[in-house]
């Protein structure tokens, strides 16, 4: 739809990540109110082809491109395409760059594994195209203000896939808490899962067999992104590098964009920042799998309300003075049950879903329900969390600059800084 200027030297040279200005213009938005939005898919895992059917379903949408460093997955993901629209005209591309040149290009999905997002955000938002990125927002704060930073620049519409602020419970669950149903919040919880949903892919003698010698079908190299020089080893691709600290942040980080991200967005929180981060939890003793099994952490907010969560419970449940509600996925409860008819006279029964939401804002220049920013915030209280972990010290912590306070060995943490420069 949108007349495109070449810029595979400007993409490959890796500029995007030094904050520089894009070597072309993009109009923002569709060429006709009335023209499908096109989309490029860029990674085919667990997300990929979730997002990537939602897209599908949509009649205004069409999928012309898809991308994957393992080629197995791309030849896949255009055969889920072409199979859907009865033609072979999507597009495979090994490398997302040429991908994010494809003519005529409006927007992508990004659903490569964590260590990729503020890569592929930045390099997105600096070709021109409007961005749905899976969470968590970044792997690292940094990178996740960089990303942020770059959106606001270049004007581009972002939706992070945070998909419960687009779910019935959840809405239903906010409206519940700024309807007053509870009066006075005198406690905040959320829960988040404990250990590792580790997917035995592989046998024990195939990945001792293969070790340090990744299949043809996938670029070992480009997968690892800023961490150079790792080996390749079977048990890391696909699903289970989210298990492993360089690459992913455990269900910490898995599910901070989700019931975390529920609680702030309740309570008005989603652009702010914490003050202060405690922690306390367990890695594995021994193994590849490093991330947290076992943690609770807390964080005090300017205004002095405090986010609790823990690995062991589900969802989020808010406390008052009147009572208790308490939602999970599928579930809303409540200490009485009369509680849960007190929503608002102009509370929405049926809302878009998370995709058409993204779709109708770019087509409408709006700012989606999960913006750039937003997520960022709901990312970084899990991201400050792993830094009180590691350092076994509370975080002290200026929202406004985004640094730490007083302790050089936090501040010099990896996931406060950027790894984008790659």
């Amino acid at each position: 739809m949108n007349k495109l200027i070449p810029r595979r030297g400007f993409l490959k040279a890796g500029v995007s990540a030094l904050g520089l200005a894009p070597l072309f213009i993009r109009a923002a938005g569709p060429s006709s109110p009335n023209s499908q939005i096109t989309i490029g898919i860029i990674g085919y895992g667990a997300m990929g082809k979730v997002n990537t059917t939602n897209f599908l379903n949509i009649p205004e949408v069409r999928v012309v491109a898809v991308s994957d460093v393992d080629a197995n997955e791309a030849e896949a993901a255009k055969a889920a395409v072409d199979g859907h629209y009865q033609d072979t005209n999507c597009h495979s591309y090994a490398h997302y760059q040429d991908l994010l040149e494809h003519p005529g290009l409006d927007a992508v999905c990004i659903c490569a594994p964590d260590h990729w997002h503020a890569r592929l955000g930045m390099d997105a938002v600096m070709a021109g195209l409007d961005v749905y990125g899976e969470k968590p927002f970044a792997w690292g704060l940094g990178e996740g203000r960089a990303l942020v930073n770059a959106v606001t620049e270049h004007k581009r519409v972002w939706q992070t896939g945070s998909m419960q602020r687009s779910m019935g419970e959840f809405r239903r669950f906010k409206a519940l808490i700024l309807n007053q149903t509870l009066g006075k919040l005198t406690r905040l919880e959320c829960g988040t899962p404990a250990g590792m949903a580790i997917n035995p892919h592989h046998t024990p003698e195939q990945i001792a067999s293969s070790l340090g010698h990744p299949p043809a079908h996938l670029d070992w190299s480009t997968w690892l992104g800023p961490v150079k020089g790792l080996p390749y080893n079977a048990s890391l691709h696909p699903w289970n590098w989210r298990w492993h600290d360089s690459f992913g942040g455990g269900q910490l980080m898995d599910w901070v964009g989700h019931h975390v991200d529920t609680a702030l967005w309740t309570l008005g929180l989603e652009n702010d920042g914490p003050v202060k981060v405690e922690a306390t939890g367990k890695r594995p003793e021994e193994g590849l799998f490093n991330t947290y099994i076992e943690y609770a952490y807390s964080g005090t907010y300017p205004d002095g309300r405090v986010i609790e969560v823990r690995s062991d419970f589900m969802g989020v449940k808010f406390t008052g003075e009147n009572g208790w509600i308490h939602v999970d996925r599928g579930a809303l409860k409540a200490s009485d049950r009369e509680m849960l008819r007190n929503l608002p006279a102009d509370f929405e029964a049926r809302a878009p879903s998370h995709n058409q939401n993204f779709i109708d804002c770019v087509r409408s220049r709006a700012t989606p329900i999960c913006s750039a920013g937003s997520s960022h915030h709901s990312a970084s209280l899990g991201q400050l969390a792993i830094v009180a972990l590691d350092s076994g010290q509370p975080v002290r912590w200026d929202p406004v600059t985004e640094k730490v306070i007083g302790n050089p060995g936090q501040a010099a943490h990896p996931r406060l800084g950027s790894r984008l420069d790659f």
